[in-house]
Parts: structure tokens; C-alpha cells; sequence
């Protein structure tokens, strides 16, 4: 081994490099793909039935990894088992690195969205997703009549989310993204409160406390993705009182219409629900507050041919709305 890390060269970079070289040469990677099975499964029978390998053969791939990690990576539990620090450690990396692999396999091969059969999974926040689906509709019956897409709700847990989502049209609040996920911004809106012309308090300025105040119908954390709102009146010390919670738009406008609930939408909404359009809407008094937009995907395949199109498409439809 001396010999060959000399033959490297002097460079200390260059005899890391080699270093590495050589410890992969050595290095059975297969057991990469068994350990991601037992994090996958939570149990050695699970990750074997999932690799076509025996129990027996699954366990023997771990004892192997113990030793070269010098770790002992899972321990057993009444449910399975439970991986270490460690083990959690290594799997963010292996999950990072096979992706970035599928990637630039997949990059050989070509997306052409007239033969492409496919089901492309999204995250869509239901303030948009009214106006945005009906369009891509369209386009995919024109452009891709053989993909599809299936619309999972925001409630999935976010260590998964990236293993089933191809890409997010999400409200945005200016928090930091993961290292591993990118974002762009769609568009950026005001929010108004909505409230129908003869509620009791119609006449009165909409400030913060009345807002708090007021019974509101709302949208669902998991048709959203996120709480900006209740985060912003909880740093001035108030609370909405949640007289209602729905899980789509939809339903939202005709509640308003027919009682003494409070709503907010983005601004651009009033002119694309007729339903809003005689509804009194006044700027929402918490001015950090917009309704950020933003398409977000997973870095891992951000260069796939198909996440590609996929996302310039989105990006098209969102210019043409605006």
C-alpha cells in the first residue's frame, strides 16, 4: 500500500485522493445497498426481503459493515432496529451520494415529453394549486399525454419528503431551505383579509389585535405547508381564534360569503375567483408577511432530464398567470 500511495505523488492532496482509491478498491459497496435496506425497513427480515437475500445473509453484510465502519450502526429493538448516530450520519451521505448517481445515469438517457410514461409526485399549497393544475393539465394533455401526476398533501414527514416528492409549489416564508433541496421564487403577493360587505365589523380598521380577534376559517397546515401566520401574531403576543379548518380553497369563499368568518388569500386571487370579487378585502396588518411562492425540488436530481422539463414547464405557466 506504501508503494502505491507514493506512486501517487508527493502532493499530500494527491496522496489523499489516492488513499481513498485505495480504500474503495477494498471496499464492498454492495453493503452500501444493504445498509440503506435496513434503514429503509427498520429490520434485518424487511431489508432481506427487499435485497432477495436471507436473513442470515443480511446479517452477515452488517457484521462485515461493523467492522469496516468500526460501528456497531443498529441495535436491536422489540420493533427491529434502531440505527446510531453514526449510522444516521452515514445514511444522509449514502442518500446524497446514490442520488447524485441515479443523476448522472440517468443524464445518458433523453426526456422526450411526447413519449415519456411517467408519474411525476408534487406538493402543491392550495391557494394555487385552483388555477395552476387546470393549466398543467392542459399542457400535459397537449405536450405528455402519457405523464401523470399525484398531488400529495403537505402533511408528509419532511425526513421522507425528497424519497417521494419530485418537486414543491410551496408558500414560502423566508426561512433557510436544507442544504439539499433548491428553491425558486414563482411570485411573490400581499395577502388581503376577506370578509363579506355586511359583517359587524366591516367598517372598523383591520389592525392586527381585531384581526387576531375575529373568528376565522383557515386553510389546513397540510394544504399549505406552513404557518407564517400564527408564527407572525405569536410574536406579538396574539392568537387567531379558529372558529373553522378546512382542507381546500375551495370551500373557503362560500363560508366567508354566508357568515361572520374571516379569511385571508393571496391579492392576485381576487381577480382570478369570481367568487372574491364582492367581498370586502382589506391589506393584512402583519406587514413582514407576504405570500411568497416558490417551486422547490431535491439537489440530488436537480440535473434530471425529466425534473428539468417538469420544472421549466411550472416556471411557463407561472409567467403566462402573471
Amino acid at each position: 500500500m506504501h508503494g502505491s500511495v507514493k506512486a501517487c505523488g508527493a502532493n499530500r492532496h494527491q496522496r489523499n485522493l489516492c488513499l481513498i482509491m485505495v480504500n474503495l478498491r477494498k471496499f464492498d459497496l454492495n453493503l452500501l445497498v444493504i445498509f440503506r435496506a435496513i434503514m429503509t425497513r427498520g429490520s434485518i427480515a424487511g431489508a432481506a426481503d427487499e435485497v432477495g437475500l436471507s436473513p442470515s445473509a443480511v446479517s452477515h453484510a452488517l457484521a462485515r459493515l461493523r467492522v469496516m465502519l468500526n460501528d456497531q450502526l443498529f441495535h436491536r429493538t422489540a420493533n427491529g432496529v434502531e440505527p446510531t448516530e453514526r449510522a444516521k450520519d452515514l445514511s444522509v451521505e449514502l442518500e446524497r451520494g446514490l442520488g447524485f448517481i441515479s443523476s448522472a445515469i440517468s443524464l445518458q438517457h433523453r426526456f422526450i415529453p411526447a413519449e415519456a410514461d411517467r408519474v411525476f409526485t408534487m406538493q402543491i399549497t392550495d391557494y394555487v394549486s385552483g388555477f395552476i393544475l387546470p393549466r398543467l393539465a392542459e399542457r400535459l394533455q397537449k405536450e405528455a399525454p402519457g405523464v401523470s401526476v399525484d398531488i400529495l398533501p403537505f402533511s408528509i414527514s419532511t425526513d421522507s419528503v425528497w424519497d417521494r416528492v419530485d418537486v414543491q409549489i410551496r408558500l414560502t416564508p423566508g426561512r433557510l431551505q436544507p442544504e439539499q433541496v433548491r428553491s425558486q421564487r414563482l411570485v411573490a403577493d400581499d395577502i388581503v383579509v376577506l370578509m363579506r360587505p355586511d359583517h359587524p365589523d366591516a367598517h372598523k380598521p383591520m389592525t392586527a389585535d381585531l384581526y387576531a380577534a375575529l373568528p376565522h376559517v383557515k386553510l389546513s397546515q397540510s394544504a399549505t405547508g406552513t404557518t407564517v401566520i400564527d408564527d407572525a401574531l405569536a410574536a406579538r403576543g396574539l392568537q387567531r381564534h379558529m372558529a373553522m379548518t378546512v382542507s381546500s380553497w375551495f370551500d373557503i369563499p362560500d363560508i366567508v360569503t354566508n357568515s361572520d368568518l374571516i379569511a385571508i388569500a393571496p391579492r392576485r386571487l381576487l381577480q382570478l375567483d369570481p367568487r372574491l370579487k364582492h367581498l370586502k378585502a382589506a391589506p393584512l396588518p402583519l406587514e413582514e408577511v407576504v405570500f411568497s411562492f416558490d417551486l422547490c425540488w431535491d439537489l440530488r436530481t436537480e440535473r434530471e432530464p425529466g425534473q428539468k422539463w417538469l420544472r421549466k414547464l411550472i416556471l411557463e405557466l407561472f409567467q403566462e398567470i402573471a
